[in-house]
């Protein structure tokens, strides 16, 4: 299927590039903020250790043992709740360089040239808002419907399956919008791409989600590597590669085979 077919041309020329040590500089964010995210997360546990109190007398060493698993509650709590943060910056407040890095890879392959400004950028970060409620709003309505049939027919068997197919479709479905926002489409032809195309939506967030549950070095790579991919898997779905040029040379290349 073409879907498995660009994916797979995506992977390699994604790895190609990454291995010429094209667009390195763009895990230096992410690469930062998940130091400083093990860096903090180092001091709580620090901290947690620090805080264990004890005490000769068995009536303190039972307050000591409430007050301990007070602090371990907490400081367990501000590190989840940090850690949510650290991926929500990676993921979605580092966009803006995620589509830098959808222009300048789309202008590599295309030669196509990408005009930029204060005014786009604030209508891109408007239109992001729509596109992320109305997937969110999506995605959450069609796994209460499945969740609602599958209680109802004893379905509850495939519950991870479903629930893991739908996360990489919205994912997939979060990594197109880099490359659709930057052909200005709208909205509605945003949603019409994503579900005209759900293959590619599915693989695409796969391998997101694969990347991603690398321990530690997951979050600031499969971004990166994510946005690279779905762009090329776009040129390829909407024509625009191979280009034309490069399909008569490989015409001509074969003619030229065929004769001799």
């Amino acid at each position: 299927m073409n879907s498995i077919k660009y994916h797979i041309t995506g992977i390699i020329k994604t790895l190609e590039l990454l291995a010429k040590g094209n667009y390195l500089l763009f895990f230096i964010p992410g690469a930062v903020i998940t130091l400083l995210f093990l860096w903090f997360r180092g001091g709580i546990f620090g901290l947690d250790e620090a805080f264990n109190l004890s005490s000769e007398y068995s009536w303190l060493d039972w307050l000591a043992g409430y007050a301990n698993s007070g602090i371990h509650s907490f400081l367990g709590f501000i590190s989840s709740l940090f850690e949510q943060l650290y991926i929500f910056i990676v993921l979605t407040a580092l966009s803006p360089f995620n589509t830098l890095l959808g222009e300048k890879l789309d202008n590599k392959l295309t030669g196509t040239k990408f005009t930029g400004g204060l005014i786009r950028f604030v209508n891109d970060i408007i239109r992001m808002i729509f596109v992320v409620i109305i997937a969110l709003v999506l995605e959450f309505g069609l796994m209460g419907i499945y969740y609602l049939f599958s209680w109802i027919f004893g379905l509850g068997f495939l519950d991870d399956y479903v629930y893991w197919t739908m996360s990489a479709f919205f994912f997939g479905f979060s990594f197109y919008d880099f490359s659709l926002e930057r052909y200005e489409k709208g909205v509605f032809s945003t949603l019409g791409f994503a579900f005209r195309n759900p293959l590619s939506m599915i693989l695409t967030g796969g391998i997101f989600l694969a990347i991603y549950a690398i321990p530690i070095a997951g979050v600031p790579i499969a971004p990166v590597v994510t946005v690279m991919i779905s762009a090329i898997v776009y040129l390829h779905i909407t024509k625009a590669l191979p280009k034309k040029n490069e399909i008569k040379m490989n015409t001509e290349q074969i003619e030229s085979n065929n004769n001799e």
